[in-house]
This record gives structure tokens, C-alpha cells and sequence, in this order.
């Protein structure tokens, strides 16, 4: 006859790979036994966390209101570990004896409803970034570490932190080059103004090592023993987060000493706003000579929508590093709509707007775990669901960014159909704006255009049979149209356009800048070419490059008759100096005539403008030979 223990699952007979986390502690609250993923999770030395306090394995695990001496009942405790994971852990009385307890930890979901009033609002956090791009002219406008300093301060903003630093990295030579710290770290840290940082030393080290953000919300076995000089600070406790350009470690960005422990949705946030500092100093950097001349005012609108576009692309560029799989999918999305917009006879402004909304329309994917964004095959309704979700995300994070554009209704309606059948709002036929109709569309052609990971392309005939069955019933009846006929003459790729490449940017002068001037200009900006630009219509005139500068230097030898001659051509008007033929094309040139305008023109490079006739970039042998390559294969 079968006993009442048969039916239950001894200890021994548990699977190992169940990966419980478990451990015992003593009255002492010793811990005295753990399981492997218990050790695993906690990710400190056995001999730091074995027969050693309970808090020395979770700092944040407070006790103080457990009796023990009642075991009649079990505790529940929310808290986030000090690897910034969100926890939950059970205490239960052990029956078999009269001092030791049972504690089992589970990791669980950040949008639980307690972990909310135990860290910042994610939304928050990202609306908080939207704040400090609201103020990225002061930024681009900065000098030398004042860009810095003032990224740090709002990395502490948007952190609730108190103390932050930022190091500038040389990959090649592993090393920190630059560092600064937030105006007050003086109240916590004494720091000499020599004090160099070593690249495998210090609290960053790890984020440096392995490229991805690191949290300590309890230092104390990493720095024991250790130093400042070493780069281990007192910190209460630590976020670092890497800041990638181009696919390189370009810098890191530490906060500390927030009163509450950071958790990974800090570290996401902070991740974001890194990304998009870092473009937002970079892409505009040609323009800061610019902004310093007195005939910014008259332009002023021309030049924060260009900086505004600039964002726009920097954003997309954060959002494909994070889902490689449709990398390029929102470019394509984008060319694809304002070439219907354009057909549809949309006016240039609206035209601007749709690119924008369309280059953006899958920010929300940001929130969407990148697991469920890169799986190989084929989502279940669950990850659907959860991928559902993105256009409303997406509007949550421009919501207080003031376009002059309907960007957020763009975001929120581009998967809404005219039956009602779409998501997230099930709008109907009038309710969904233009821009969202066409985005529609676009989206639904590059998706059956474009390979996938678990399929191939499905060809223009299962987009044609696919859009004509929709027309007029879920998709814009004149919308389809348009798209048919255009894809209909077109070979629409992506990397075909210069519009879709990462074009080299140039220094733009003044008639009234000398040669030394924009000497100075280029070598500080690190480019090769300048476009100069009247001053009555800010249309570009000419440009310099470092063929003419080599020209225009003396050809003596070191003297003084040299030096003499070089100051009086220093001294010379770009506009006496500049070549006057400007090899331009427009950014909607397909990459074979760019080649052959090149080849044709004997140009090392051509200067890219858009239909506003706005400079907006430089086209390189280099550049147009990597792209037609990629599309080679």
C-alpha cells in the first residue's frame, strides 16, 4: 500500500537543471547551505557568502522586521540584488528544526506593481532624455568638457544619481584618453587633477572588458583592499554603461550614490540616452562654427530642423542596433513612403514629416525584449502580444517632444487598418491620419520584400496579390496604387539611394572666414573638405578642401620669408581662395549614377544636398564603394 511520502518528490529526485535557488541559514542568519543557481545569481566568491551573514550575499535584503522567534508563519520580500536584478525572495521556518529557515529567491518581471515605487518610471526615464534633447543646441554649441560635464549632468538627472563621470576610450589602444566628472563630485571624492585612469582598473573595468553595462549596488567585496588611485571609488553604489559609435567602445558613462538601488530598466535608459548623446555630439559637431556667426539668427529654423533630422537618424540608428534582423527596415520604410507621398503630390513640408514619423515608426521596439526581437523563427502569440505593444511605446517616448509634425499619431496608427482590424486602437478609415495610411503600406511592402531569418523574400507577386486584396477594405485605396506603380518600375532597394548612406559630414564656412580660419576649422573637426555658403541666401558657393590649402602654403623652405608669406595667405577671404564648381547631387540619386557622376567628373568626392538644397553631407569613393559592394551580394 502506497505511503503518503511516495507521492511527493524527495530532494534527491528534484532535476538539476530545475535551477532553483535556495540556501539555509542559522539563527545567527548564517547562511550555512546554498544551491548552485543560488551561487550562480548572487555572482560573489563562495567564501564571501558561505557561513557568513545573509547580507553579505543581498545587501538590500532587509530582516529587521522578521521575528524568529515566531516559526508558525513564512515571509515575502521584494528587493533588487546588487547586480540590479528585481527579486523575490520567500522565507520559511525548517520543521525539522527549531533554529534553521529555508530562503527560496525567485528573479521576477520589472513592471511588477512594487518594484515601481522602488525605482524610476522607465517612461520617465526616456521622457527625461526627450528633455535634454529639447536643450542639444546648448550641447552642440559646448566646448571641450563642458559637452561633457553637461551630459553628465543630465545622465544624473535622468538617474536621480548624484555623482557621474565620463571617459573618453581609445579602442586601439585600450586606453581611457579623457575623463570628466559632474561639477560636484568634489562632496564626495578628492580627486588630484593629474590623476590618470587605467582601462583594466577601477569600478569600470568590467564594462570596459566585456562592452556591456554593469551594476553594483554593493561594492564591498570589489573594492576591498583597493584604492581610488587604482579606480575603485567610494561609492555607495555604481551604474556604468558603454557607449558604442560606429560599432566601437567610444566611452563609458558611470552615476552613483542614488538612494535606491539601480535595476536594469536604469541601465536600459541610461543605455539609450548614451547612444543618442553620443550621436548628437558627433553629427552636428561640423555645424558649431556656424552657430557662432551672426548670421545664425536668419537660418535658425533651417538648422534645428536639419539638427532635428539628424536626431531623427541617430534614434533609428539605436533602434537597428538593437534588432539586427530588420536592420535598415525603417530607411527602407522611409524611402519608400516619401516616394509615395511624393507621387500622391504631398507638399515638401509634409513630405519632410512623413520621412521623419517613418524613420522612427518602430521606436517603440526599444521596450521590446531584444530576445523576442532577434528570434530565428517565428513568434507565439505571447511574444506577439508583447511586439503589439511597440506603437504605443513609441508614442510614449516622443509624447513630449513638440514636432511640427504629426510624429506621435504616425507611430501610434501606422498598424491600424481602415476596417477597424488593426492595432493598438482598432481606428477606422478617417480616424487614421494620411502619413499613417502610407506607412502602412510601406511597412507591409518592405516586410514581404525583405529576407527574413525563417524565410526568404516572398517576391513583388505576393506583395501585388497581398496589397490589391486589401485596397480600399484595410489599405488606402490610392495609397496601393501608388506603391504598385513604383515598385512596379522600380527595383526598390534600400542601399540603392545615396539617401540611405551614412554620407561623411563637412565644415561649413563663411564668405567673410580667412584661409587660417578654416584651416583651423577643418584640422579641429578632422575633415577634409569645407562648403562655403552666402551669406544672402545661405546657399553653398564653393568649397575648400586639403588640396587647396596645400596650395595655398608658401613652397619656401622654414624661413622667415616663409613664415612671412604663409601669415599674409593666411589672411586671404575663403571666397578669393575657393573652387567655385561644386560637384553636388541630390540626396535621391540611386548610388550607378552617383558612380558615374564620379567617374565622369574625376571627383574624389561629391557634396550631397536635399530638396530644400540644405548640405546635408559628403559622398566619398570610399563610401559609394562599400555600399555597392553590400549590394553586390
Amino acid at each position: 500500500m502506497l505511503q503518503k511520502a511516495d507521492f511527493f518528490l524527495k530532494p534527491s529526485e528534484l532535476p538539476k537543471t530545475l535551477g532553483l535557488c535556495w540556501g539555509i541559514f542559522n539563527g545567527r542568519l548564517e547562511l550555512i547551505k546554498l544551491s548552485e543557481p543560488l551561487y550562480k545569481l548572487v555572482k560573489k566568491p563562495i567564501s564571501a557568502i558561505l557561513k557568513q551573514p545573509l547580507s553579505n550575499a543581498f545587501s538590500a535584503l532587509k530582516l529587521d522586521h522578521i521575528d524568529f522567534n515566531q516559526r508558525h508563519t513564512h515571509h515575502v520580500i521584494n528587493f533588487v540584488d546588487d547586480n540590479g536584478h528585481a527579486v523575490q525572495a520567500t522565507i520559511n521556518p525548517i520543521e525539522e528544526s527549531d533554529e534553521h529557515w529555508c530562503i527560496t529567491v525567485i528573479e521576477i518581471e520589472l513592471d511588477k506593481a512594487w518594484l515601481t515605487q522602488l525605482h524610476p518610471d522607465y517612461h520617465q526615464a526616456i521622457q527625461s532624455s526627450d528633455d535634454w534633447l529639447n536643450q542639444i543646441e546648448e550641447v552642440i554649441n559646448a566646448r571641450g568638457d563642458v559637452v561633457f560635464t553637461t551630459a553628465i549632468k543630465q545622465g544624473l538627472s535622468l538617474t536621480q544619481s548624484k555623482v557621474g563621470y565620463l571617459h573618453i576610450f581609445d579602442e586601439k589602444t585600450n586606453q581611457i584618453v579623457k575623463t570628466a566628472w559632474n561639477e560636484t563630485v568634489e562632496d564626495y571624492f578628492k580627486i588630484p587633477k593629474q590623476q590618470q585612469y587605467k582601462a583594466d582598473s577601477g569600478v569600470w573595468a568590467e564594462t570596459i572588458n566585456t562592452r556591456k553595462p554593469v551594476i553594483h549596488n554593493d561594492l564591498t567585496i570589489l573594492s576591498e583592499n583597493k584604492t581610488q588611485k587604482e579606480g575603485f571609488f567610494a561609492f555607495k553604489n555604481h551604474l556604468c554603461i558603454p557607449i558604442h559609435y560606429r560599432k566601437k567602445l567610444v566611452g563609458i558613462i558611470g552615476v552613483g550614490n542614488r538612494d535606491k538601488p539601480y535595476t536594469q530598466v536604469d541601465a536600459k535608459s541610461l543605455s539609450i540616452f548614451a547612444t543618442i548623446l553620443w550621436h548628437s555630439v558627433e553629427l552636428p559637431r561640423t555645424m558649431k562654427a556656424v552657430s557662432r556667426q551672426s548670421g545664425i539668427i536668419k537660418t535658425q529654423k533651417e538648422k534645428m530642423t536639419l539638427i532635428l533630422v539628424q536626431l531623427i537618424g541617430a534614434i533609428s540608428e539605436a533602434l537597428e542596433l538593437k534588432d539586427a534582423y530588420t536592420a535598415g527596415h525603417q530607411k527602407s520604410v522611409a524611402q519608400l513612403s516619401y516616394l509615395i507621398g511624393e507621387k500622391m503630390g504631398l507638399t515638401p513640408e509634409r513630405l519632410e514629416g512623413l520621412k521623419l514619423g517613418s524613420l522612427i515608426h518602430d521606436i517603440g521596439k526599444l521596450a521590446i525584449p531584444s530576445e523576442i526581437l532577434s528570434k530565428p523563427s517565428r513568434l507565439s502569440d505571447a511574444e506577439f502580444g508583447l511586439v503589439k505593444q511597440h506603437p504605443e511605446q513609441g508614442a510614449l517616448i516622443v509624447d513630449e517632444v513638440e514636432f511640427p509634425w504629426p510624429i506621435k499619431q504616425m507611430i501610434l496608427q501606422h498598424h491600424e487598418r481602415l476596417d477597424g482590424s488593426g492595432y493598438p486602437k482598432g481606428l477606422t478609415a478617417d480616424e487614421i491620419i494620411l502619413e499613417a495610411k502610407i506607412i502602412a503600406v510601406a511597412d507591409v511592402a518592405d516586410s514581404i520584400l525583405s529576407h527574413r531569418p525563417y524565410r526568404p523574400s516572398l517576391g513583388m507577386e505576393v506583395l501585388t496579390q497581398e496589397l490589391l486584396k486589401g485596397r480600399g477594405i484595410v489599405f488606402d485605396e490610392v495609397v496601393v496604387d501608388a506603391c504598385i506603380d513604383i515598385l512596379a518600375v522600380e527595383d526598390f532597394k534600400e542601399e540603392q539611394y545615396v539617401s540611405g548612406l551614412l554620407l561623411a559630414p563637412v565644415v561649413f564656412l563663411e564668405e567673410y572666414h580667412t584661409l587660417e580660419h578654416a584651416e583651423s576649422m577643418m584640422k579641429k573637426a578632422k575633415m577634409d573638405v569645407a562648403v562655403v555658403l552666402s551669406e544672402k541666401n545661405r546657399s553653398p558657393i564653393g568649397v575648400i578642401d586639403n588640396n587647396i590649402l596645400a596650395f595655398w602654403h608658401s613652397p619656401f623652405l622654414d624661413t622667415a620669408a616663409e613664415r612671412a608669406a604663409d601669415r599674409s595667405l593666411l589672411n586671404k577671404r575663403v571666397h578669393q581662395v575657393m573652387v567655385h564648381k561644386i560637384n553636388m547631387i541630390n540626396d535621391h540619386t540611386i548610388l550607378n549614377d552617383a558612380k558615374l557622376m564620379m567617374e565622369k567628373t574625376n571627383a574624389n568626392y561629391l557634396i550631397v544636398h536635399n530638396d530644400k538644397q540644405l548640405v546635408i553631407g559628403m559622398l566619398t569613393w570610399r563610401i559609394l564603394a562599400n555600399a555597392l559592394l553590400v549590394n553586390a551580394h
